[in-house]
């Protein structure tokens, strides 16, 4: 405006300066402001009178129109700087040509006279899609690398912390797996074979009388007969193997939901849920015809054992383990009295099963 002034600046009627531009000057001035603006990305210039008249503009079909409902002119023409950024759906640029969606600063200055009173103002309007444009592309590629630089890390964090979870999940499996679980046989240990008798003993009924299969619960007590002998004579690594045998095999007879544990050195305790006299007598003679009909090897020998057995139910009145755990240990060593490789009872007052 400062280069330009002396061919913007008119007086009125009054002999008061304001915004004017005589129909010589029109033209050179269009030009020169074309050549001047170009460069500044600036797509549309106007100039405003104090009567809010459109003196110039690049745009020519805008001259001699009143903005009269612009509050953001009245404020300049009151002395204020307005911008604001708005998204134009069309406008003509410097070259006269249409453009679309046009992202634009639309700034309106005032113009100040000698005595620091508005004149007029005029309204530039500077192409910012560009900017925009690259302002989006960069928003939108930092976000893209900081979502993948945030999910590699808190992916390999995920997963370190799943690894980790993983590794105290086995390690606590383990531990308790070991606290339960005699090391040599791999079968349950003697603190948690008691147990595990002991939570079935709480299931069982303790109505009065005898008790039917279903509601009993059985119990063998078994011992590998001569053992001594088997160490003595093949070594301590031979008598290892036996005892991992025997287990083996007694796993191989029972059940899956019974329970059996290495009660002590080669003593053996298996507890048969809902097992009645007559059937914790089979299962006992079939662990004692698995022992003996096979021999059992170990590295450098061949050896054949056979076991002793005794055999227990939980009867009418009965609720305490010990005292079932000790008929048990009584009828093995009646068996081992009788001459070992059988199965034995202590007389409780019930019939015994055939065979016994």
């Amino acid at each position: 405006f400062d280069q330009e002034q002396r061919f913007l600046l008119a007086a009125d009627r009054d002999g008061r300066q304001t915004i004017g531009v005589s129909p010589q000057a029109f033209l050179p001035l269009d030009g020169r402001m074309r050549s001047y603006l170009r460069p500044l990305n600036i797509m549309k210039v106007k100039f405003f009178d104090r009567t809010r008249k459109i003196v110039y503009s690049t745009d020519h079909s805008l001259i001699g129109k009143i903005d009269g409902d612009n509050t953001a002119l009245v404020l300049a023409l009151q002395g204020s700087v307005v911008s604001k950024i708005v998204k134009k759906g069309a406008m003509l640029d410097l070259a006269g040509e249409k453009r679309y969606d046009v992202d634009v600063v639309e700034t309106y200055f005032p113009i100040i006279d000698g005595n620091q009173e508005p004149i007029g103002a005029f309204e530039i309007y500077v192409d910012v899609s560009q900017a925009f444009g690259h302002i989006m592309r960069v928003s939108f590629l930092s976000l893209a690398i900081l979502s993948a630089v945030m999910l590699a890390a808190f992916g390999s964090l995920l997963l370190l912390m799943r690894r980790l979870t993983m590794q105290l999940s086995s390690a606590q499996s383990e531990l308790e797996r070991t606290a339960i679980t005699d090391g040599l046989t791999g079968l349950f240990n003697r603190a948690h074979i008691m147990e595990r008798a002991g939570d079935e003993l709480v299931r069982m009924p303790h109505a009065g009388g005898r008790r039917k299969g279903s509601e009993s619960l059985g119990f063998i007590m078994f011992d590998i007969d001569d053992f001594k002998k088997v160490n003595d004579e093949f070594g301590h690594f031979a008598g290892d193997c036996v005892l991992k045998e025997t287990a083996a095999r007694a796993l191989q007879v029972v059940r899956p939901y019974d329970f059996v544990g290495r009660y002590g050195g080669e003593e053996f305790l298996v507890v048969l849920p809902h097992t009645g006299y007559d059937e914790t007598y089979t299962v006992s003679e079939r662990i004692r015809r698995k022992l003996r009909e096979t021999p059992m090897s170990a590295p450098g020998s061949v050896c054949r054992i056979t076991a002793s057995f005794g055999i227990a139910c939980t009867t009418g009145g009965e609720a305490e383990l010990p005292d079932i755990l000790r008929r048990a240990d009584e009828a093995l060593y009646k068996a081992k009295r009788a001459g070992k490789d059988r199965t034995e009872r202590t007389d409780s007052g019930q019939a015994v099963p055939d065979g016994v």
